[in-house]
């Protein structure tokens, strides 16, 4: 079954490369003298800007070509589109983001260009990562050309996440994965942010894309003005059928994602969208319309160029 799963992957790319033309390629770079790679598909026309697209947890970036026509798509209108190989973390941290500083260095010499427009997306916690590294280049990095950013489904305030870890320890599901996920997501967070939000509540408020106890929001707050969607299928109703029928509305993502799109509209941030899906998949990349994204980047990249 396996081998069937490696055949039917490769077939699909082969398809998608044919049909676009466009070719997955690999590279790799060095932070801190750890190797790392990453794998991306250039337009054959005149490049317009990069797509950074970040997978979510455990996922190959080879296989994100499969699961979204996104890359493709922008490949049409110029766009280059990178994947990296992220280390397993639920948000961005020191590593992850010299890795991305890197992988732009690498592109923008390839391309000999430093202002190429850049878009930055993923799922899942690859999402949360896209927009922790928006947070940090508008905080710090000005010559990086961000435009806008984009997140599926993504945990974003990571004292929610720990609570949600020790519910779900708690719970009394016939699904043993549940209990599972929560004691490693709390033994996770417990180690890299070396300790509890009670015992550590600085580390939390640090690496959190949107903390709700913090009345200015956390980092969040450098988000007012850039352009953001935020993806979500929120289908409570599917989780607790699927998963168990203990779990909370407080247990699923889609709470961050509220609270992050009403806070940013009261901060003044007339370009953020929160957009909802039915019946499209639960935490997946097909909540994302690949084609309305394409649009969105494009005005978006169209107006900040005078064109």
């Amino acid at each position: 079954m396996k081998c069937l799963k490696i055949v039917l992957l490769a077939s699909l790319l082969s398809f998608f490369n044919i049909a676009f033309g466009q070719i997955i390629k690999k590279d790799k770079g060095k932070v801190n003298n750890q190797e790392f790679s990453f794998t991306y598909i250039e337009p054959t026309q005149e490049i317009k800007g990069v797509l950074l697209l970040l997978p979510g947890w455990g996922e190959s970036p080879q296989s994100i070509y499969e699961k979204t026509k996104l890359p493709y798509l922008l490949g049409e209108k110029g766009f280059v589109t990178i994947v990296p190989e992220l280390r397993q973390t639920l948000f961005a941290d020191d590593y992850t983001i010299s890795e991305l500083n890197a992988i732009i260095k690498i592109q923008s010499k390839r391309y000999g260009s430093n202002d190429l427009n850049l878009i930055v997306g993923g799922l899942s916690a690859g999402g949360a990562i896209a927009i922790n590294y928006a947070e940090y280049v508008l905080k710090t990095d000005t010559t990086i050309g961000l435009k806008a950013v984009f997140a599926i489904d993504p945990p974003l305030d990571l004292n929610r996440i720990y609570t949600s870890a020790e519910n779900k320890i708690k719970y009394n599901c016939k699904n043993r994965l549940i209990r599972k996920e929560g004691s490693f997501i709390k033994n996770h967070l417990l180690h890299t942010l070396q300790g509890s939000p009670k015992e550590n509540p600085e580390e939390y408020l640090k690496y959190s894309v949107y903390s709700a106890n913090a009345l200015d929001g956390g980092n969040a707050k450098v988000l007012n003005e850039l352009p953001i969607r935020l993806y979500s299928e929120p289908d409570l109703d599917y989780v607790r059928k699927t998963y168990c029928d203990e779990l909370q509305y407080e247990d699923i993502n889609a709470i961050d994602l509220e609270k992050l799109s009403k806070f940013l509209a009261n901060i003044g941030n007339t370009r953020s969208e929160y957009i909802t899906t039915k019946g499209k998949g639960f935490h997946s990349w097909n909540i994302l319309d690949p084609s309305n994204c394409v649009d969105w980047i494009l005005s978006i990249c169209n107006e900040t160029s005078g064109k």
